[in-house]
């Protein structure tokens, strides 16, 4: 199945992402919260990942 598809789904983990995807990601789902939303909790650690965010100390220690 496409990778587009799962970017909407909040129950559903889309796999590996590329860049653009995981912030285009990161906008769609920008009220579900990361224990919530499997698509942006990947998003975020592929951006992580990548150097393009930084998390604070209250996300890396919850």
């Amino acid at each position: 199945m496409d990778t587009m598809m799962y970017l909407f789904d909040c129950t559903m983990d889309p796999g590996d992402l590329g860049l653009p995807q995981a912030h285009q990601a990161m906008q769609i789902h920008k009220f579900c919260t990361v224990d919530n939303c499997l698509v942006r909790r990947r998003a975020r650690q592929i951006l992580v990942d990548k150097g393009q965010m930084v998390l604070g100390d209250r996300a890396r220690h919850p």
